[in-house]
């Protein structure tokens, strides 16, 4: 799709919306907890990928192996990460959520599907319906 016909569409429209509303509450949650992007970034990455050796988190993240040392120096500092030895290479270490570190990434996980099905319910019903089958089926699928 050419993008004079992806802007302005419903979908984009609906996904910039989405996305508005979504960034919003992320900027509150950055703001509130004393968070940057990458932290929380890292977080959500961890959460859905599992433990990692920092030089594989930073490089996800588009950082220096210094960087992402430094940035899970901090997570770990807060309780939110614990560093574990790496059964491939006991020399190494990788990165894990702890309790912690899952309670904010759940916390936050419930805030934007909160935000999603309100702003779903506020579209007109057949488009609202839609949108709430399609969750459905991925959900199944």
């Amino acid at each position: 799709m050419s993008k004079q016909k992806t802007l302005g569409s419903p979908l984009e429209r609906f996904t910039r919306m989405m996305f508005s509303r979504i960034i919003a509450g992320l900027a509150r949650a950055l703001h509130e907890e004393d968070f940057s992007v990458a932290q929380v970034a890292a977080l959500h990455l961890l959460d859905q990928d599992g433990p990692a050796r920092v030089t594989a988190l930073a490089t996800s993240l588009g950082l220096s192996a210094s960087a992402g040392s430094r940035l899970a120096d901090g997570l770990v500092q807060r309780g939110l990460l614990a560093r574990q030895e790496d059964p491939e290479d006991r020399r190494a270490k990788t990165l894990a959520l702890t309790p912690l570190g899952r309670r904010f990434v759940d916390q936050a996980s419930e805030e934007r599907v909160r935000v999603i099905l309100e702003t779903a319910r506020s579209l007109p019903p057949e488009i609202s319906a839609a949108i709430l089958s399609a969750i459905r089926a991925f959900q199944r699928g």
